[in-house]
């Protein structure tokens, strides 16, 4: 049988090198959570957090490794490995939304399972510790979101941090108008989660393009061209987005020639398909797989919230 004091001594040292655990909390702080958490061996293959999951635990990987991925488009992009003294999932269970990415055990390991309104509890009495938890959200947003998009994935560490750095993060409302059509574009969005349908307006009739989801990202034709924006988006569901300012890309892509060229490839298709529905009626097919598709994803965002 295990000694207790060691499993104990085991848990204190993660806990003090996690950079929000060690330097903001007090030995009394991290023993609140320990006596009120649950500690588990849990096996390689288990899933701890799943995407777009809701619910609340927070886990301190004790010892042993994880990994986390993201879902996009049909196809699993690793974001990273955690190892001993990470802790993960405070963002879904602090801000009550659904799980940004998926984390699988990768071997045999020890994580102390927390509630997510202990932790809640702690940071309302811990301010700083609050301010922290913020921030680091932020980060992972922002960084989950960017390493969703394939195009992205060329960088180098550095000038991924320096993207990270300039960009912000935004949420918008279920139905919220993200962009207008006719107006002059300010910024680039990617999708961290939520689902946005792109439209046109033609007398006075909103003719529908296409479906966004998590990984996709949309606003790059205006600040390529000046061009005023060529079709108009809005939220299907809450959504949370990722936002780079128009100087900021216009900026990023002069120092990467080769991200520019292949945005520009999308950027021109995507206006290509935006001039041929002007061109044309739409169909009763069209409309039909447009808001059938739309009609499911409320439907399963009905079920989760349930």
């Amino acid at each position: 049988m295990p000694d207790i004091n060691v499993i104990l001594d085991s848990m204190h040292r993660a806990m003090r090198k996690n950079p929000i655990f060690g330097d903001l909390l007090s030995q009394q702080d991290r023993e609140y959570l320990l006596a009120r958490g649950t500690i588990r061996v849990v096996e390689a293959g288990e899933i701890l957090c799943r995407q777009y999951q809701r619910d609340r635990n927070v886990f301190v990987l004790i010892n042993g490794a994880v990994e986390v991925t993201e879902e996009v488009q049909n196809k699993t992009v690793s974001l990273g490995k955690l190892y001993s003294g990470e802790v993960f999932g405070e963002i879904a269970a602090l801000f009550m939304m659904p799980r940004i990415a998926t984390v699988t055990v990768l071997k045999n390991s020890v994580v102390l399972d927390i509630p997510g309104e202990v932790l809640g509890e702690l940071i309302e009495q811990v301010p700083v510790l609050r301010d922290a938890v913020f921030e680091r959200y932020h980060r992972r947003s922002i960084q989950t979101a960017l390493k969703s998009v394939s195009i992205f994935n060329s960088l180098t560490d550095e000038a991924f941090d320096e993207m990270c750095k300039v960009a912000s993060l935004v949420t918008a409302r279920k139905g919220e108008r993200l962009i207008r059509e006719g107006e002059l574009g300010d910024a680039l969005y990617i999708i961290n989660y939520g689902i946005a349908r792109v439209f046109t307006t033609i007398d006075n009739t909103e003719l529908n393009l296409a479906l966004l989801r998590p990984g996709d990202y949309f606003g790059e034709w205006s600040l390529l061209t000046g061009a005023p924006r060529a079709a108009s988006v809005a939220a299907v569901t809450q959504m949370e987005l990722v936002r780079l300012g128009c100087s900021e890309f216009l900026e990023f892509i002069r120092k990467f020639p080769n991200i520019q060229e292949s945005i520009d490839l999308v950027a021109h298709a995507r206006k290509s398909r935006t001039e041929h529905a002007r061109t044309r009626p739409e169909s009763e097919s069209d409309v039909q797989t447009i808001l059938a598709d739309i009609e499911t994803v409320l439907i399963a965002e009905h079920e989760v919230n349930e």
